[in-house]
């Protein structure tokens, strides 16, 4: 009698109570919590259990509200191309817009359509990135053919905007997956093209460091305060909202994902006025030095 007085108080209420609470997160309820049962403090098996209940709760709290925040933004940044293309193709089939202006409104909405179908890309990569269990078998090749090749490839747009780039980095071979490297690098590029006024100057560049290959992009553009560097690898986060037509927030938060995944680490230093430094480090254990 006694041992079931004592199981029915001291273990089966307590399961009792973490079974609802269960049903209840099954149910979407992530704001569970569960009080602990002991009052002196002590932590035995029980109590461990209710404790990683909770956790598990509130990370599944978290995660919901990631997930809603997600879907806000996507939703957000996805109706403001299609709301410009909607209005414009609107107007030019109306016959509201002067002949002289009809190549410019085409113009707007070209530009709209690319900038919609990036954003798709983007968070179809950034998607794959983050779900994303199997990886492509790492291989060996020159780093710094890889960067001279990608930093080429941007030579119109910076050559447009009367950019001084400058090009000094090391031939060493590394052993990664490229094409998560080259998402790096062109993300890296193009947000310094982006933000670098006409006739600023943009360096990359690359040296080595005991066992390591640290690559670094500085730009000479508007630069960022303390608030917008800690944020800047946030999805869909836009500190510069002047540049917004250009972009939809996901480039550096590519960068980020892809960088994790290779254990690989990006940080950045700026200052409004004086310039933004994106540095990626590569470990010594990853790569192999010519």
């Amino acid at each position: 009698v006694l041992f079931g007085v004592f199981w029915r108080y001291g273990v089966g209420k307590p399961l009792r109570i973490l079974s609802q609470a269960a049903r209840k997160v099954a149910a979407g309820d992530f704001s569970v919590q569960i009080p602990p049962v002991r009052r002196d403090g002590k932590k035995d098996e029980l109590e461990v259990l209710i404790e990683d209940f909770n956790t598990m709760a509130r990370e599944l709290a978290g995660n919901e509200m990631l997930k809603s925040d997600f879907i806000a933004n996507v939703s957000h940044e996805i109706k403001t191309p299609l709301s410009i293309i909607q209005s414009y193709t609107k107007a030019l089939k109306d016959g509201c817009v002067p002949e002289a202006q009809k190549e410019q409104y085409m113009d707007v909405i070209l530009a709209a359509s690319s900038n919609l179908s990036l954003m798709v890309t983007n968070i179809l990569k950034l998607n794959k990135l983050e779900n994303q269990r199997i990886f492509p078998a790492p291989e060996s090749y020159p780093l710094g053919e890889q960067l001279r090749l990608c930093a080429l490839g941007f030579m119109e747009r910076w050559q447009e905007k009367n950019i001084a780039f400058s090009i000094d980095v090391a031939d060493v071979t590394v052993r990664y997956d490229p094409s998560l490297l080259e998402l790096v690098w062109n993300n890296l590029l193009s947000n310094a093209i982006k933000f670098t006024p006409r006739g600023g100057a943009i360096a990359l560049t690359s040296h080595t460091e005991g066992n390591k290959v640290f690559v670094t992009v500085r730009d000479t553009g508007c630069g960022m305060d303390a608030e917008t560097a800690a944020r800047v690898f946030e999805k869909f986060y836009q500190g510069d909202t002047s540049h917004a037509t250009e972009g939809n927030g996901l480039g550096l938060a590519l960068v980020k994902r892809a960088l994790e995944m290779m254990d690989c680490t990006v940080a950045v230093q700026s200052a409004p006025g004086e310039g933004t430094t994106f540095a990626v480090t590569i470990p010594a254990e990853e790569r192999e030095m010519t």
